[in-house]
C-alpha cells in the first residue's frame, strides 16, 4: 500500500514537472512583435507640484503585419497624475514612433516617490499577440516636498490662527532672516580676525562689498522657498514667475558685485599706482579701462538675464556683428584718433606743459593729451584749440621746451653802408652780454655774430645766441633785439631803411 502511494506521488511530481517545463518553454518561445527602445533616463527628481517627462521609442519588428498598439499608464501612489502622448497607434512593418509619458507630482508634506508603469498591448488583426511594459521612478525633492513643515524639518508650533500654512510661511521668513544675520555675524567675526593681521585695505574693501549683498541673497532665497508653504494659494504659473524674477535678481546682484569689485579694487589700486608714475598713459587709460569694464559687465549681465527669460540671443548676436562692422566703418576717424592718442602717450614726442610749434607755425602750449584730441593753448591769439591726435602724429611738430640741449634765438640786423664791421661786432657783443637770457659761460655755445651778406640797402649781420632757459625763447629774443637796437643807437651806427635810387634819363 505504502509503495503504491509513493509511486502515485512520484508520478504526479513527474507530471507536474513536465507541465511546468512545457509551459516555461512555451512562454520562453513567445514571439516578440515590437521593440521598446530606451532613449531617456528613468529615475528623475523634481519639485513638489511640478511635472517631468519620460520618452520611449516603439518599433514594429514584424516584417509582414501591421500592428495596433494600445497603451495604458499606471501609478503606484495617490495624488500623482500621468498622461501619454498617444494611447493607441498603428505601426507598419519596420515603422517606429515616440511615446512620451508626463508625470505630475502633488504637493507632499515630506519626501515622496512614485513608480510609473506603461503597459503596451499589441494586436494583430484584432488578436492580442504581445504584452510589454516599461517603468520609471519619480521622486519629490525633500527640501521642496516638505511644504507643510517649517523649513521642511519640523511641524508648526504656533497656536491658532497661525497653526496653518500662513504661520509656516511667517516662521520660514523669520528663520531665514535669522540665518542671513547669522551668516553676516560669522563673516564679520572671521573677517575681523583675518583683517586685523593685515595692513592692506584690500580685504576691508572686499568685505564691505560682499557682506550686505550676501545677506540680501540668502534672505531672498529663503523668502522664495518659503512660498512653498502657500502652494494652495499661489498658482504654479505665478510661482514660476517669482522664481524667474528671483533668478534675474541673483544674476544682477552677482554682476553688480563683479562691477563693484572691479571698480573698487582694480581701478582703485590702478589709480594709486598711476599717481606714483611719471607717465600719463596710466592716468588716461585707467578711466578707459574702467568704462570698458562697466560696458562688458553690463552686456554679460544682460545676456544672462535674457537667457533666464528664454529669449533667443541668435538675432542679437547676428545683429551685433553687423552693427559692429557699421560702427567700425563710420567711426574709423575716431578709432584712428584713439590709437594716435595711445601713440602720443607711449612715444611721448611731447608732454603736457611743453611748448610746441605746429606745422602752420603756431606756437602752442600743450595743456592736455586725450585719447581722441589734444588741447593746446595758442599763444598768437590766446585761445584754446583742440586738434585730432592723428594730425599731431602725421604732421611735423617742433618741440621747443623740455629738451636736453639749450635753445637758441636767431636775430637778423642790417646796418648802413659805410659802417665799420668790427665796431658793429663789438657793439652787438655788448648787447648780448647785457641780455640776461644769453648763455655766455658755455665755451661750446658762444654767441655767433656773422657778417652774412650785403643787401640792397644795408650790411646784413646774423646773430645766433644760445639762451639759458628753453621756456623763455620769446622773452629772450625780445630782450636781445631791444638791447641790440639800443647799443647800436648809442654807438652811432645807423640802421637804414630800404632805399632805392631812381635815375631819369632825358632823350
Amino acid at each position: 500500500m505504502r509503495r503504491d502511494k509513493c509511486t502515485n506521488i512520484l508520478l504526479i511530481a513527474i507530471l507536474a514537472l513536465s507541465l511546468s517545463i512545457a509551459c516555461g518553454s512555451a512562454a520562453a518561445e513567445q514571439p516578440e512583435f515590437i521593440q521598446i527602445i530606451d532613449v531617456d533616463t528613468y529615475e528623475k527628481t523634481l519639485r513638489a507640484g511640478e511635472s517631468v517627462t519620460y520618452n520611449w521609442t516603439i518599433r514594429n519588428i514584424d516584417s509582414v503585419a501591421d500592428l495596433t498598439i494600445s497603451a495604458e499608464v499606471r501609478l503606484a501612489n495617490d495624488g500623482w497624475t500621468a498622461e501619454l502622448s498617444a494611447y493607441e497607434f498603428t505601426l507598419a512593418p519596420g515603422e517606429l514612433t515616440s511615446v512620451t509619458a508626463t508625470v505630475h507630482a502633488p504637493f507632499e508634506k515630506g519626501d515622496a516617490t512614485s513608480n510609473l508603469t506603461v503597459v503596451f498591448d499589441v494586436f494583430e488583426d484584432g488578436y492580442l499577440v504581445q504584452v510589454a511594459s516599461v517603468s520609471a521612478s519619480t521622486e519629490i525633492l525633500g527640501a521642496f516636498g516638505s511644504a507643510n513643515k517649517v523649513l521642511g524639518l519640523f511641524d508648526n508650533p504656533l497656536p491658532s490662527p497661525l497653526d496653518n500654512e500662513w504661520g509656516i510661511f511667517l516662521l520660514d521668513v523669520v528663520l531665514w532672516l535669522g540665518i542671513a544675520l547669522g551668516i553676516a555675524y560669522i563673516m564679520d567675526a572671521v573677517a575681523y580676525g583675518f583683517t586685523r593681521k593685515t595692513t592692506t585695505m584690500l580685504d576691508d574693501i572686499i568685505l564691505g562689498i560682499i557682506r550686505t549683498r550676501m545677506l540680501l541673497l540668502v534672505f531672498a532665497f529663503g523668502v522664495v522657498n518659503s512660498l512653498d508653504a502657500l502652494h494652495e494659494h499661489i498658482p504654479l504659473d505665478l510661482r514660476d514667475l517669482v522664481l524667474t524674477a528671483y533668478s534675474v535678481v541673483v544674476v544682477l546682484v552677482i554682476f553688480y558685485l563683479a562691477y563693484k569689485l572691479f571698480k573698487q579694487i582694480l581701478v582703485y589700486y590702478g589709480k594709486i599706482i598711476a599717481k606714483k608714475t611719471t607717465s600719463n598713459i596710466d592716468d588716461v587709460l585707467i578711466p578707459v579701462v574702467e568704462k570698458v569694464g562697466v560696458v562688458v559687465i553690463g552686456i554679460a549681465a544682460l545676456g544672462y538675464v535674457l537667457d533666464i527669460m528664454s529669449v533667443d540671443l541668435t538675432m542679437f548676436v547676428a545683429g551685433g556683428v553687423v552693427i559692429s562692422m557699421v560702427l567700425a566703418f563710420a567711426a574709423q576717424e575716431t578709432i584712428s584718433n584713439f590709437f594716435s592718442g595711445i601713440f602720443l602717450l607711449l612715444d611721448r614726442p611731447f608732454a603736457e606743459g611743453d611748448m610746441i610749434i605746429l606745422s602752420d607755425g603756431d606756437w602752442c602750449d600743450v595743456r592736455r593729451i586725450g585719447l581722441r584730441t589734444t588741447r593746446l593753448y595758442r599763444l598768437s591769439d590766446a585761445t584754446m584749440i583742440s586738434l585730432p591726435n592723428n594730425r599731431l602724429v602725421n604732421d611735423k611738430i617742433v618741440r621747443v621746451s623740455n629738451v636736453t640741449d639749450p635753445a637758441r634765438v636767431n636775430v637778423d640786423v642790417g646796418v648802413a653802408y659805410g659802417s665799420d664791421p668790427k665796431k658793429v661786432r663789438k657793439t652787438i657783443t655788448k648787447a648780448i652780454e647785457a641780455c640776461p637770457y644769453a648763455l655766455l659761460k658755455d665755451e661750446a655755445r658762444k654767441p655767433i655774430i656773422m657778417f652774412d651778406s650785403m643787401g640792397d640797402s644795408a650790411l646784413l649781420f646774423k646773430i645766433i645766441c644760445w639762451i639759458n632757459d628753453n621756456t623763455k625763447r620769446v622773452e629772450a629774443k625780445d630782450n636781445l633785439v631791444e638791447e641790440i637796437y639800443l647799443k647800436l643807437t648809442e654807438a652811432g651806427i645807423e640802421i637804414p631803411f630800404p632805399q632805392r635810387v631812381v635815375t631819369i634819363k632825358k632823350e
